[in-house]
Protein backbone atom coordinates (compact mmCIF):
# COMPACT_ATOMS: atom_id res chain seq x y z
CA UNK A 1 0.00 0.00 0.00
CA UNK A 2 2.73 2.79 0.86
CA UNK A 3 4.35 1.85 -2.98
CA UNK A 4 1.29 2.95 -4.26
CA UNK A 5 0.27 5.71 -3.01
CA UNK A 6 3.09 7.08 -3.59
CA UNK A 7 2.99 6.30 -6.67
CA UNK A 8 -0.66 7.44 -7.33
CA UNK A 9 0.04 10.57 -5.62
CA UNK A 10 2.48 11.20 -8.15
CA UNK A 11 0.21 10.02 -10.81
CA UNK A 12 -2.05 12.91 -9.70
CA UNK A 13 0.43 15.76 -9.85
CA UNK A 14 1.17 16.11 -5.99
CA UNK A 15 4.70 17.18 -5.48
CA UNK A 16 5.85 14.06 -2.94
CA UNK A 17 9.56 13.57 -1.38
CA UNK A 18 9.87 10.13 -1.28
CA UNK A 19 11.09 8.91 2.29
CA UNK A 20 11.51 5.79 4.19
CA UNK A 21 8.50 4.52 5.59
CA UNK A 22 8.34 4.05 9.55
CA UNK A 23 6.06 1.02 10.08
CA UNK A 24 4.40 1.12 13.49
CA UNK A 25 4.46 -2.30 15.15
CA UNK A 26 2.72 -2.57 18.51
CA UNK A 27 2.62 -5.79 21.11
CA UNK A 28 -1.18 -6.79 21.13
CA UNK A 29 -0.55 -10.18 21.92
CA UNK A 30 0.55 -10.14 25.82
CA UNK A 31 -2.31 -10.65 28.07
CA UNK A 32 -0.81 -7.94 30.69
CA UNK A 33 -0.59 -4.84 27.78
CA UNK A 34 -3.66 -3.02 27.79
CA UNK A 35 -4.90 -0.18 25.19
CA UNK A 36 -3.86 2.88 27.23
CA UNK A 37 0.27 0.85 27.40
CA UNK A 38 0.06 1.42 23.90
CA UNK A 39 -1.07 4.72 24.04
CA UNK A 40 1.78 5.94 26.00
CA UNK A 41 4.25 3.80 24.19
CA UNK A 42 2.93 5.18 20.45
CA UNK A 43 3.60 8.51 21.87
CA UNK A 44 6.81 8.29 23.18
CA UNK A 45 7.69 6.28 19.56
CA UNK A 46 6.76 9.30 17.86
CA UNK A 47 8.74 11.73 20.00
CA UNK A 48 11.47 9.63 19.36
CA UNK A 49 11.13 9.88 15.32
CA UNK A 50 11.18 14.20 15.94
CA UNK A 51 9.15 15.22 13.67
CA UNK A 52 9.76 18.65 12.95
CA UNK A 53 7.34 21.41 14.44
CA UNK A 54 6.33 22.83 11.15
CA UNK A 55 5.16 18.95 9.64
CA UNK A 56 2.71 16.62 9.98
CA UNK A 57 1.86 13.11 9.06
CA UNK A 58 -0.88 11.50 7.32
CA UNK A 59 -1.70 8.28 9.78
CA UNK A 60 -3.42 5.20 7.94
CA UNK A 61 -4.80 2.60 10.31
CA UNK A 62 -6.22 -0.64 10.21
CA UNK A 63 -9.01 -2.61 12.38
CA UNK A 64 -7.76 -1.79 15.71
CA UNK A 65 -5.29 0.94 14.91
CA UNK A 66 -8.17 3.11 14.55
CA UNK A 67 -9.55 3.75 17.91
CA UNK A 68 -5.90 3.19 19.44
CA UNK A 69 -4.94 5.79 17.65
CA UNK A 70 -8.40 8.17 18.22
CA UNK A 71 -7.51 7.23 22.08
CA UNK A 72 -3.48 8.77 21.78
CA UNK A 73 -5.03 11.80 20.18
CA UNK A 74 -8.12 12.25 23.16
CA UNK A 75 -5.08 11.54 25.52
CA UNK A 76 -2.70 14.03 24.71
CA UNK A 77 -4.16 16.28 22.32
CA UNK A 78 -7.81 17.34 22.64
CA UNK A 79 -8.39 20.28 24.86
CA UNK A 80 -5.29 21.26 25.30
CA UNK A 81 -2.47 23.53 23.57
CA UNK A 82 -0.06 20.50 21.93
CA UNK A 83 0.61 20.50 18.66
CA UNK A 84 -1.02 17.28 17.12
CA UNK A 85 1.52 16.55 14.14
CA UNK A 86 -0.99 14.31 12.58
CA UNK A 87 -2.95 16.00 9.72
CA UNK A 88 -4.95 13.17 8.25
CA UNK A 89 -6.36 10.03 9.78
CA UNK A 90 -7.37 7.34 7.48
CA UNK A 91 -9.13 4.59 9.21
CA UNK A 92 -9.44 1.47 7.12
CA UNK A 93 -12.19 -1.39 8.88
CA UNK A 94 -12.08 0.11 12.10
CA UNK A 95 -13.11 -0.81 15.38
CA UNK A 96 -14.22 2.22 16.64
CA UNK A 97 -17.10 0.71 18.56
CA UNK A 98 -15.71 -2.74 19.03
CA UNK A 99 -15.94 -5.89 17.35
CA UNK A 100 -18.46 -8.48 18.47
CA UNK A 101 -16.02 -11.69 17.85
CA UNK A 102 -14.11 -9.79 20.82
CA UNK A 103 -16.17 -11.85 22.82
CA UNK A 104 -14.98 -15.97 22.25
CA UNK A 105 -11.79 -15.09 23.79
CA UNK A 106 -8.52 -14.78 22.97
CA UNK A 107 -7.78 -18.40 22.07
CA UNK A 108 -10.94 -18.47 19.69
CA UNK A 109 -10.31 -15.43 17.82
CA UNK A 110 -6.61 -15.90 17.29
CA UNK A 111 -7.12 -19.18 14.88
CA UNK A 112 -9.74 -16.79 12.86
CA UNK A 113 -7.97 -16.53 9.61
CA UNK A 114 -10.25 -12.87 9.40
CA UNK A 115 -8.76 -11.59 12.66
CA UNK A 116 -5.12 -10.70 12.77
CA UNK A 117 -4.38 -12.83 10.38
CA UNK A 118 -3.64 -15.72 12.93
CA UNK A 119 -1.99 -13.73 15.69
CA UNK A 120 -3.48 -14.52 19.27
CA UNK A 121 -4.38 -11.31 20.21
CA UNK A 122 -3.74 -10.60 24.48
CA UNK A 123 -7.03 -10.81 26.57
CA UNK A 124 -6.32 -6.57 27.71
CA UNK A 125 -6.71 -5.81 24.20
CA UNK A 126 -9.60 -8.00 23.45
CA UNK A 127 -11.50 -6.82 26.78
CA UNK A 128 -10.67 -2.83 25.24
CA UNK A 129 -12.45 -4.24 22.17
CA UNK A 130 -15.09 -5.64 23.20
CA UNK A 131 -19.36 -4.02 22.61
CA UNK A 132 -20.04 -1.96 25.36
CA UNK A 133 -16.51 -1.72 27.14
CA UNK A 134 -16.25 1.05 29.96
CA UNK A 135 -13.08 2.22 27.64
CA UNK A 136 -15.04 2.22 24.36
CA UNK A 137 -17.73 3.97 25.44
CA UNK A 138 -15.87 6.75 27.61
CA UNK A 139 -14.14 7.89 24.25
CA UNK A 140 -17.09 7.63 22.26
CA UNK A 141 -19.36 9.38 24.28
CA UNK A 142 -16.65 12.33 24.86
CA UNK A 143 -16.34 11.86 20.50
CA UNK A 144 -20.03 12.84 20.44
CA UNK A 145 -20.00 15.16 23.28
CA UNK A 146 -17.20 17.28 21.13
CA UNK A 147 -19.65 19.00 19.22
CA UNK A 148 -17.03 19.59 16.54
CA UNK A 149 -14.36 18.09 14.25
CA UNK A 150 -11.19 17.58 16.15
CA UNK A 151 -9.29 21.19 15.23
CA UNK A 152 -6.55 20.60 12.54
CA UNK A 153 -7.18 16.42 12.53
CA UNK A 154 -9.75 14.92 9.53
CA UNK A 155 -10.84 12.02 10.32
CA UNK A 156 -12.02 9.23 7.51
CA UNK A 157 -13.68 5.75 7.92
CA UNK A 158 -13.60 3.21 5.39
CA UNK A 159 -14.52 -0.22 5.33
CA UNK A 160 -16.27 -3.05 3.16
CA UNK A 161 -19.35 -5.01 3.67
CA UNK A 162 -17.91 -7.96 1.63
CA UNK A 163 -17.76 -11.46 3.57
CA UNK A 164 -14.49 -13.39 2.23
CA UNK A 165 -16.34 -17.17 2.43
CA UNK A 166 -12.69 -18.04 2.07
CA UNK A 167 -12.34 -16.67 5.36
CA UNK A 168 -15.63 -17.95 6.83
CA UNK A 169 -15.92 -19.68 10.32
CA UNK A 170 -18.48 -22.64 10.50
CA UNK A 171 -18.06 -22.25 13.94
CA UNK A 172 -18.99 -18.94 14.29
CA UNK A 173 -21.27 -17.40 12.46
CA UNK A 174 -19.73 -13.37 13.19
CA UNK A 175 -17.31 -13.92 10.40
CA UNK A 176 -20.22 -13.89 8.26
CA UNK A 177 -22.35 -11.52 9.74
CA UNK A 178 -24.57 -9.29 7.01
CA UNK A 179 -23.64 -5.29 7.62
CA UNK A 180 -20.03 -6.17 8.24
CA UNK A 181 -16.83 -6.94 6.62
CA UNK A 182 -16.70 -10.56 8.63
CA UNK A 183 -14.88 -8.93 11.66
CA UNK A 184 -16.16 -5.04 11.87
CA UNK A 185 -19.59 -4.21 11.46
CA UNK A 186 -19.87 -0.92 9.12
CA UNK A 187 -22.01 0.54 11.93
CA UNK A 188 -19.52 -0.07 14.57
CA UNK A 189 -16.90 1.24 12.29
CA UNK A 190 -19.21 4.47 11.51
CA UNK A 191 -17.95 7.80 14.05
CA UNK A 192 -21.15 9.31 12.71
CA UNK A 193 -22.59 8.55 15.95
CA UNK A 194 -25.26 9.71 18.35
CA UNK A 195 -25.52 9.68 22.43
CA UNK A 196 -29.45 9.65 24.05
CA UNK A 197 -30.03 9.59 28.05
CA UNK A 198 -33.25 8.69 29.62
CA UNK A 199 -34.34 9.11 33.41
CA UNK A 200 -37.43 8.61 34.63
CA UNK A 201 -40.22 10.83 35.67
CA UNK A 202 -40.50 12.32 39.13
CA UNK A 203 -44.07 11.10 41.02
CA UNK A 204 -44.27 7.91 38.83
CA UNK A 205 -46.43 5.10 41.43
CA UNK A 206 -46.93 1.37 39.63
CA UNK A 207 -43.44 1.68 37.35
CA UNK A 208 -40.72 4.19 36.38
CA UNK A 209 -41.83 6.10 33.30
CA UNK A 210 -38.89 7.43 31.44
CA UNK A 211 -38.30 9.94 29.48
CA UNK A 212 -35.71 11.88 26.95
CA UNK A 213 -33.41 14.07 28.70
CA UNK A 214 -30.57 13.93 26.12
CA UNK A 215 -30.33 14.04 22.33
CA UNK A 216 -26.53 14.43 21.14
CA UNK A 217 -25.04 13.94 17.65
CA UNK A 218 -21.54 13.63 17.30
CA UNK A 219 -19.56 15.85 14.64
CA UNK A 220 -19.96 14.65 10.72
CA UNK A 221 -17.12 12.29 9.65
CA UNK A 222 -16.15 11.10 6.00
CA UNK A 223 -17.31 7.50 6.01
CA UNK A 224 -17.79 5.69 2.62
CA UNK A 225 -18.42 1.95 2.45
CA UNK A 226 -16.04 0.29 -0.60
CA UNK A 227 -17.44 -2.42 -2.73
CA UNK A 228 -16.05 -5.53 -3.05
CA UNK A 229 -13.41 -5.69 0.09
CA UNK A 230 -13.56 -7.74 3.27
CA UNK A 231 -11.44 -7.25 6.58
CA UNK A 232 -8.66 -9.31 5.96
CA UNK A 233 -7.14 -11.47 3.06
CA UNK A 234 -4.80 -10.98 0.06
CA UNK A 235 -7.66 -11.13 -2.02
CA UNK A 236 -10.41 -8.99 -0.66
CA UNK A 237 -8.96 -6.99 2.46
CA UNK A 238 -9.05 -3.53 2.67
CA UNK A 239 -5.21 -3.09 3.11
CA UNK A 240 -3.95 -6.15 1.84
CA UNK A 241 -5.45 -6.42 -1.33
CA UNK A 242 -3.93 -2.80 -2.82
CA UNK A 243 -1.21 -3.54 -5.62
CA UNK A 244 2.00 -1.71 -5.41
CA UNK A 245 1.13 -1.08 -9.24
CA UNK A 246 -2.40 0.10 -11.17
CA UNK A 247 -4.24 -3.13 -11.96
CA UNK A 248 -6.84 -3.53 -14.90
CA UNK A 249 -8.76 -6.11 -13.13
CA UNK A 250 -9.91 -5.30 -10.24
CA UNK A 251 -12.30 -2.05 -10.29
CA UNK A 252 -12.71 -2.21 -6.39
CA UNK A 253 -8.91 -2.26 -5.61
CA UNK A 254 -9.07 1.22 -7.72
CA UNK A 255 -12.25 2.66 -5.59
CA UNK A 256 -10.72 2.03 -2.75
CA UNK A 257 -7.15 3.44 -3.74
CA UNK A 258 -9.11 6.75 -5.25
CA UNK A 259 -11.30 6.75 -2.06
CA UNK A 260 -7.76 7.12 0.21
CA UNK A 261 -6.17 9.58 -2.01
CA UNK A 262 -9.39 11.90 -2.05
CA UNK A 263 -8.75 11.65 1.50
CA UNK A 264 -5.80 12.99 1.58
CA UNK A 265 -6.50 15.73 -0.94
CA UNK A 266 -8.60 17.67 1.76
CA UNK A 267 -7.41 20.87 3.17
CA UNK A 268 -10.31 22.88 4.42
CA UNK A 269 -13.38 22.44 5.87
CA UNK A 270 -15.28 22.81 2.92
CA UNK A 271 -13.44 20.25 1.22
CA UNK A 272 -14.26 17.88 3.96
CA UNK A 273 -17.92 19.34 4.06
CA UNK A 274 -18.16 18.26 0.01
CA UNK A 275 -16.21 15.02 0.59
CA UNK A 276 -18.29 13.72 3.52
CA UNK A 277 -21.29 14.49 1.12
CA UNK A 278 -19.95 12.30 -1.56
CA UNK A 279 -18.98 9.32 0.72
CA UNK A 280 -22.84 9.64 1.81
CA UNK A 281 -23.90 9.55 -1.83
CA UNK A 282 -22.08 6.82 -2.91
CA UNK A 283 -22.39 4.47 0.36
CA UNK A 284 -26.32 4.75 -0.50
CA UNK A 285 -25.66 3.61 -3.94
CA UNK A 286 -23.42 0.90 -3.37
CA UNK A 287 -25.31 -0.13 -0.39
CA UNK A 288 -28.60 -0.14 -2.69
CA UNK A 289 -26.54 -2.31 -5.18
CA UNK A 290 -25.08 -4.80 -3.27
CA UNK A 291 -28.59 -5.56 -1.13
CA UNK A 292 -28.52 -9.26 -3.47
CA UNK A 293 -26.16 -11.45 -3.95
CA UNK A 294 -26.24 -14.41 -6.01
CA UNK A 295 -23.31 -16.46 -4.95
CA UNK A 296 -22.18 -19.87 -6.48
CA UNK A 297 -19.66 -20.79 -4.10
CA UNK A 298 -21.93 -23.71 -2.33
CA UNK A 299 -23.26 -26.57 -3.39
CA UNK A 300 -26.51 -25.14 -4.75
CA UNK A 301 -26.56 -21.45 -5.87
CA UNK A 302 -27.62 -19.47 -2.67
CA UNK A 303 -29.20 -15.78 -2.81
CA UNK A 304 -27.85 -13.57 0.15
CA UNK A 305 -29.68 -10.43 1.54
CA UNK A 306 -27.50 -7.47 2.55
CA UNK A 307 -29.33 -5.28 4.35
CA UNK A 308 -28.25 -2.24 6.30
CA UNK A 309 -27.98 -2.80 9.62
CA UNK A 310 -28.30 -0.45 12.81
CA UNK A 311 -26.77 -1.01 16.74
CA UNK A 312 -27.50 0.79 19.70
CA UNK A 313 -25.89 -0.01 22.99
CA UNK A 314 -27.27 0.46 26.23
CA UNK A 315 -26.04 1.00 29.13
CA UNK A 316 -28.52 0.40 32.62
CA UNK A 317 -27.52 2.38 35.80
CA UNK A 318 -29.14 3.49 38.91
CA UNK A 319 -29.99 6.76 40.48
CA UNK A 320 -26.96 6.68 42.26
CA UNK A 321 -24.74 5.68 38.90
CA UNK A 322 -23.95 2.16 39.73
CA UNK A 323 -24.24 -0.48 37.46
CA UNK A 324 -27.27 -2.86 37.49
CA UNK A 325 -26.21 -6.11 36.37
CA UNK A 326 -29.22 -7.98 36.96
CA UNK A 327 -32.06 -6.59 34.15
CA UNK A 328 -33.86 -8.07 31.13
CA UNK A 329 -34.39 -5.03 28.49
CA UNK A 330 -37.28 -5.39 25.89
CA UNK A 331 -37.86 -3.07 23.12
CA UNK A 332 -41.55 -2.39 22.38
CA UNK A 333 -43.42 -0.70 18.97
CA UNK A 334 -47.23 -0.28 18.79
CA UNK A 335 -49.27 -0.73 22.21
CA UNK A 336 -46.42 -0.88 24.05
CA UNK A 337 -46.01 -4.17 23.47
CA UNK A 338 -42.58 -6.28 22.10
CA UNK A 339 -44.92 -8.90 19.97
CA UNK A 340 -46.07 -5.64 17.32
CA UNK A 341 -42.39 -5.89 16.45
CA UNK A 342 -41.59 -6.45 12.93
CA UNK A 343 -40.27 -10.51 12.06
CA UNK A 344 -36.21 -10.84 12.14
CA UNK A 345 -35.92 -7.24 13.25
CA UNK A 346 -33.26 -8.37 15.69
CA UNK A 347 -29.53 -9.74 14.12
CA UNK A 348 -27.66 -10.15 17.54
CA UNK A 349 -27.76 -9.25 21.16
CA UNK A 350 -24.56 -9.42 23.18
CA UNK A 351 -24.20 -8.26 27.33
CA UNK A 352 -20.52 -7.18 27.77
CA UNK A 353 -18.53 -9.88 30.33
CA UNK A 354 -17.07 -7.19 32.03
CA UNK A 355 -19.27 -4.51 32.31
CA UNK A 356 -22.65 -6.05 32.70
CA UNK A 357 -24.90 -2.93 32.33
CA UNK A 358 -24.23 -2.51 28.98
CA UNK A 359 -25.94 -4.70 26.03
CA UNK A 360 -25.77 -3.94 22.36
CA UNK A 361 -28.48 -5.05 20.09
CA UNK A 362 -28.02 -5.37 15.92
CA UNK A 363 -31.10 -4.18 14.73
CA UNK A 364 -32.18 -4.92 10.67
CA UNK A 365 -32.78 -1.25 9.46
CA UNK A 366 -34.62 -2.33 6.30
CA UNK A 367 -37.15 -4.27 8.31
CA UNK A 368 -37.47 -2.06 10.94
CA UNK A 369 -37.68 0.80 8.87
CA UNK A 370 -40.07 -1.31 5.91
CA UNK A 371 -38.20 -3.41 3.19
CA UNK A 372 -39.27 -3.33 -0.23
CA UNK A 373 -40.16 -6.94 -2.16
CA UNK A 374 -36.92 -8.59 -3.43
CA UNK A 375 -38.56 -11.17 -6.01
CA UNK A 376 -37.95 -15.10 -4.97
CA UNK A 377 -36.42 -14.15 -1.65
CA UNK A 378 -38.35 -11.91 0.29
CA UNK A 379 -41.58 -10.10 0.82
CA UNK A 380 -42.66 -6.37 1.34
CA UNK A 381 -43.01 -5.73 4.90
CA UNK A 382 -44.15 -2.50 6.31
CA UNK A 383 -41.46 -2.18 8.69
CA UNK A 384 -42.54 -0.46 12.52
CA UNK A 385 -43.72 3.86 13.40
CA UNK A 386 -42.94 3.95 16.91
CA UNK A 387 -39.96 2.79 19.16
CA UNK A 388 -40.31 2.63 23.49
CA UNK A 389 -38.64 -0.23 25.80
CA UNK A 390 -38.77 -1.58 29.33
CA UNK A 391 -36.56 -2.15 31.47
CA UNK A 392 -37.15 -4.79 34.35
CA UNK A 393 -34.38 -4.89 36.84
CA UNK A 394 -33.28 -6.48 40.09
CA UNK A 395 -33.95 -7.19 42.61
CA UNK A 396 -37.69 -6.11 42.44
CA UNK A 397 -38.63 -5.88 46.25
CA UNK A 398 -37.00 -5.83 49.56
CA UNK A 399 -34.73 -3.41 51.37
CA UNK A 400 -33.15 -1.96 48.00
CA UNK A 401 -35.63 -2.62 44.82
CA UNK A 402 -36.02 -1.62 41.39
CA UNK A 403 -39.74 -0.99 40.03
CA UNK A 404 -40.04 -2.04 35.96
CA UNK A 405 -39.09 1.15 33.82
CA UNK A 406 -40.91 2.18 30.82
CA UNK A 407 -40.35 4.04 27.77
CA UNK A 408 -43.60 5.27 25.64
CA UNK A 409 -43.63 3.94 22.35
CA UNK A 410 -42.98 6.98 19.94
CA UNK A 411 -42.12 7.97 16.29
CA UNK A 412 -39.02 10.70 17.65
CA UNK A 413 -37.96 7.71 19.89
CA UNK A 414 -37.56 5.43 16.63
CA UNK A 415 -35.28 8.25 14.58
CA UNK A 416 -33.30 8.95 17.87
CA UNK A 417 -32.39 5.49 18.19
CA UNK A 418 -32.58 3.66 14.54
CA UNK A 419 -29.61 5.16 12.54
CA UNK A 420 -28.63 3.65 9.19
CA UNK A 421 -25.14 2.10 9.60
CA UNK A 422 -24.50 4.25 12.77
CA UNK A 423 -24.00 3.34 16.67
CA UNK A 424 -26.53 5.01 19.55
CA UNK A 425 -25.25 5.03 22.29
CA UNK A 426 -28.12 5.22 24.93
CA UNK A 427 -27.62 5.40 29.01
CA UNK A 428 -30.76 4.57 31.33
CA UNK A 429 -31.15 5.76 34.68
CA UNK A 430 -33.74 3.79 36.78
CA UNK A 431 -34.73 4.97 40.18
CA UNK A 432 -33.08 3.15 42.88
CA UNK A 433 -35.49 2.94 45.90
CA UNK A 434 -33.59 2.68 49.43
CA UNK A 435 -36.74 1.60 52.42
CA UNK A 436 -36.87 3.82 55.12
CA UNK A 437 -36.31 0.05 57.38
CA UNK A 438 -32.37 0.29 55.97
CA UNK A 439 -31.89 2.54 58.84
CA UNK A 440 -33.76 3.86 61.68
CA UNK A 441 -33.36 5.87 64.89
CA UNK A 442 -35.88 4.95 67.79
CA UNK A 443 -36.18 6.13 71.04
CA UNK A 444 -35.42 3.01 73.04
CA UNK A 445 -32.38 1.12 74.72
CA UNK A 446 -33.58 -2.09 74.05
CA UNK A 447 -31.63 -4.84 72.66
CA UNK A 448 -32.64 -5.77 69.39
CA UNK A 449 -32.16 -8.16 66.88
CA UNK A 450 -31.67 -6.62 62.68
CA UNK A 451 -31.01 -9.37 61.23
CA UNK A 452 -34.76 -9.85 61.06
CA UNK A 453 -35.95 -6.56 59.39
CA UNK A 454 -38.37 -6.01 56.71
CA UNK A 455 -39.07 -3.98 54.32
CA UNK A 456 -41.73 -1.42 55.49
CA UNK A 457 -42.62 -0.23 51.85
CA UNK A 458 -42.19 3.52 52.93
CA UNK A 459 -39.34 4.56 50.58
CA UNK A 460 -36.89 7.12 52.20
Amino acid sequence: MPERLIAEGTRRGLRLTRRDIVLGHYVSFSDEVRVTDLVEAMDAAIRDLDVPTNRKFICITHSTGGPLVRMWYERFYAGNRRRCPVSHLVMLAPANFGSALAQLGKSRVGQMASWFQGVEPGQGVLDWLELGSEALWAMNEAWIRSGARPPRLWPFVLIGQTIDRKLYDNLNTYTGEDGSDGVVRVASANLNASYVSLKPKPGSRRFDALEVNEVISGPKVAMRVVPGRAHAGKDLGIMRSVRSTRTNDSVDNEITVDAIMRCFLVRTRNQYNRLCAAFDAETEALQSQEQVEESPRFITRRTFVHDIYSQVIFRVRDSQQCELNDFELLLTAKRASPNTLPVGFLKDRQRNRLQRSTLTYYLNHNIMTGNTEIPGVREKSPGCTQLGLEVHAKPNRGLVRFKDAKLQASASILKAVLRANETVLVDIEIDRQVDKETFRLERTTKRRNFGKARPSGDRV
